[in-house]
């Protein structure tokens, strides 16, 4: 009786905690001054709600403007996500309390995106981060290394024309059509390649200027994270869910990320 009787108290408690804080919760909630927002659920909050309406950030304006709101309190596990639409609102947040509001979000998208916060970008603000700003101040972003890449920048538009003009050539059946996307894409994936790897093509490129299939693999790879970076996935505001990979998140960055280094 005994062995029994050990087991059943632990479920009890449990159980009166589960029950306390569903109870609790409401009360709790009404009394923190946030701004307005949908009601969700104990510990998981508006993440199902997420997960039904897709893409978040429309079911995130229709949440506002049901609520006719210009700011809500959208609560994603235990992360609290502020949305503004007003411009004034906006101000506020990245000019005036720009200090308090300017650091990056410590999230799983992030920390794959950049190998575990190698870059400045995704860096949550810190010492780290100071010491990575100082060195693209100094070495990246100076002016004399903006006037150093100044005759490659002029190549790489040189050979955006060429690219352009023997595309509207070779597709005058079509129109002259030329991809305007893939255009832009590929002349800021030359012009980083150039600055980073001193190369415009991992390969031999194309005879019309465009990028051979390995740099169109890279700069696939490369915005295949952006889409992902910050998307709103489940393991970002529940970290313990991040093995399960409910929304394949993880898989795809890692995906991308594997991809792009093994081109680069």
């Amino acid at each position: 009786m005994e062995n029994n009787t050990v087991p059943l108290a632990i479920l009890i408690a449990v159980l009166l905690v589960v029950i306390t804080i569903i109870f609790k919760w409401p009360c709790y909630m009404k009394r923190r001054t946030l701004p307005p927002g949908p009601t969700g659920f104990p510990i998981f909050g508006c993440l199902l709600q997420m997960l039904l309406n897709k893409p978040t950030f429309r079911w995130i304006h229709s949440v506002m403007d049901d609520m006719n709101t210009e700011i809500a309190c959208i609560r994603l596990g235990g992360v609290h996500v502020i949305p503004v639409t007003s411009p004034e609102l906006a101000r506020e947040f990245l000019k005036k309390q720009d200090s308090t509001f300017a650091s990056r979000p410590d999230c799983m998208s992030g920390r794959l995106s950049s190998n575990g916060y190698l870059t400045a970008a995704l860096t949550p603000m810190g010492d780290q981060w100071k010491k990575m700003r100082k060195v693209l101040a100094s070495n990246i972003l100076s002016p004399a290394k903006h006037n150093w890449l100044h005759d490659k920048r002029m190549e790489e538009a040189d050979n955006l024309i060429r690219y352009v003009y023997n595309q509207c050539k070779n597709s005058l059946e079509a129109g002259g059509l030329v991809n305007v996307r893939i255009a832009a894409q590929q002349y800021c994936g030359n012009v980083i390649r150039r600055l980073i790897f001193s190369k415009k093509y991992f390969g031999n490129g194309k005879e019309d200027g465009g990028p051979g299939p390995e740099e169109e693999e890279h700069v696939a790879a490369l915005f295949t994270i952006l889409t992902y970076l910050y998307g709103f996935s489940i393991a970002d505001y529940i970290p313990w869910l991040e093995i399960f990979d409910f929304d394949d998140h993880k898989a795809i960055l890692k995906k991308g990320y594997s991809e792009s280094n093994k081109i680069s």
